[in-house]
């Protein structure tokens, strides 16, 4: 279940969490980056915060967190993949508006480790 927590800075969640996944055993890489590598908190003066996912072996996406300024509107994106079972590279290889906040996803993407062979 999405949520947001409307705090400042706002608190964005879906999918599970790194504790659950462990819990259940789940096996996932973890991409994760500090706010200030989506460009748009630069120009809102607003860099606090990080966005972290949880990768599945297929390349699916099981969780995302994400703190910062209007890190609510980035749900949206993550739910349309997790919900279509779309791996994370449909939405890394998006040509995003820059400087937006979802422009960040390319800068979080890049930080996920590349499949053990």
């Amino acid at each position: 279940m999405p949520s947001v927590t409307f705090t400042d800075p706002e608190l964005a969640h879906a999918g599970l969490t790194e504790n659950e996944a462990k819990k259940q055993g789940i096996a996932y890489r973890l991409g994760k980056i500090p706010m200030a590598a989506a460009l748009r908190t630069r120009t809102l003066d607003e860099t606090g915060g990080f966005m972290k996912v949880l990768i599945a072996p297929d390349d699916r996406i099981l969780g995302f967190t994400a703190i910062g300024p209007g890190t609510g509107e980035l749900l949206p994106v993550i739910q349309l993949a997790m919900s279509a079972n779309l791996p994370y590279t449909a939405v890394h290889n998006l040509i995003l508006t820059h400087p937006t906040l979802s422009e960040g996803f390319i800068n979080l993407f890049n930080t996920v480790p590349n499949k053990h062979a």
